[in-house]
């Protein structure tokens, strides 16, 4: 068995933490291991999950307020435990010290790992990622990312071109997602929704990223012509006060449930009629796969990767800068398609969870042994 060291898992849910524990959940453990870093002082996302599986978790100074004494932990991490692959999962290339501390321990397989496609952290975080994003090969020799947007954002044109460079799909488990009706019944009436109901949903963290703000415009457009509609927000974060009293300005709070964090999001998949994703900007959104492979369909702003496209005939694309009317018009001739099983076409499309630990191992393995 192979120990690979996670770098990157936080201690609050996300497209990375996701990312991870589908990865982890599915891999063959008796070839393939993860460890993990936690710079956090509270314990890292499904930290009980990880350990009951047999991870390691080493909590080390934080690179934000100690970068040095960072490195220093990592490196002799990495050298005492002989950490052939280094698995660095990046949002973007601000720091560069988890890549710096594999390097300097002379890991075989550096590996960073781009999730994202674009940021909201201001012009000078943007500056320093366009600097930065040139020094990754100096630490890292192995590129992964989510899609080739992010790729794109995250590489040079020389990486993108390198035999080291690798699209990683944010693979799922997509028998947990199928569609079933008794499920829709029994959630709609946990949530005391209506059958002929319009049911929207998103699923994501309140933050700028999200473009929540924009979400309930479209919302608060589309309930004003069909009025036997609600929206489902599934998440928590920084913005969610704010977004709450957007929703009372509007008088739409009989309209608008926020069901915080959950883990039942599968379940709550059924129940939705239309799954919605205005974001500023994504890598490759998991929850977008998630929704696909429930059979729903999906409106998604067009800054998102045309790589999301799984089912030709359920996904929709519509411009940040549209009216809201074209949202409007487009959510709802989505209420006109059928929900069916969608397996067979999430498998053919390479975002089924089972093949994509089987390549992940296999990538390992040949990274490791080249």
């Amino acid at each position: 068995m192979k120990r690979v060291l996670q770098i990157g898992m936080t201690d609050n849910w996300g497209g990375i933490e996701s990312y991870i524990i589908n990865y982890y959940r599915n891999i063959d453990k008796n070839k393939v291991q993860f460890d993990f870093v936690n710079i956090y002082p509270n314990d890292l996302c499904f930290q009980n999950e990880i350990e009951e599986l047999g991870g390691k978790i080493y909590k080390v100074p934080s690179y934000y307020k100690h970068p040095i004494a960072y490195m220093k932990k990592v490196k002799k991490i990495i050298k005492e435990n002989k950490y052939e692959i280094v698995h660095c999962n990046m949002n973007s290339a601000v720091f560069l010290f988890p890549i710096i501390a594999a390097k300097l321990a002379k890991a075989k397989v550096v590996i960073a790992h781009s999730h994202n496609s674009s940021s909201d952290k201001g012009f000078l975080k943007d500056f320093i990622h366009a600097v930065n994003k040139r020094f990754i090969p100096l630490f890292a020799n192995t590129y992964f990312a989510c899609s080739n947007k992010a790729g794109k954002w995250f590489y040079s044109k020389k990486v993108l071109k390198s035999k080291r460079y690798y699209v990683i799909n944010n693979a799922i488990d997509s028998k947990k997602y199928l569609f079933n009706e008794k499920v829709r019944q029994e959630k709609r009436k946990e949530l005391n929704i209506k059958d002929s109901t319009t049911v929207l949903g998103h699923v994501g963290r309140f933050n700028k990223q999200k473009n929540h703000e924009f979400l309930i415009e479209i919302f608060n457009e589309y309930n004003k012509k069909y009025s036997d509609s609600i929206l489902l927000l599934v998440g928590i974060g920084p913005l969610q006060e704010k977004i709450k009293n957007q929703v009372d300005e509007l008088k739409l709070n009989e309209k608008v449930i926020f069901l915080n964090q959950r883990k039942d999001v599968n379940e709550l998949l059924q129940a939705m009629d239309i799954f919605m994703l205005p974001s500023l900007y994504e890598g490759l959104p998991l929850v977008g796969v998630e929704a696909q492979s429930s059979g729903i369909p999906c409106v998604l702003s067009d800054t998102i990767t045309d790589e999301l496209k799984l089912l030709e005939d359920k996904v929709y694309y519509v411009g940040l800068n549209s009216p809201l009317q074209e949202w409007v018009e487009t959510i709802h001739k989505c209420t006109t398609l059928k929900r069916i099983n969608e397996y067979e076409n999430i498998v053919k499309s390479g975002y089924d969870i089972e093949m994509s630990t089987k390549n992940l191992i296999d990538l390992y393995e040949k990274l490791r042994s080249e």
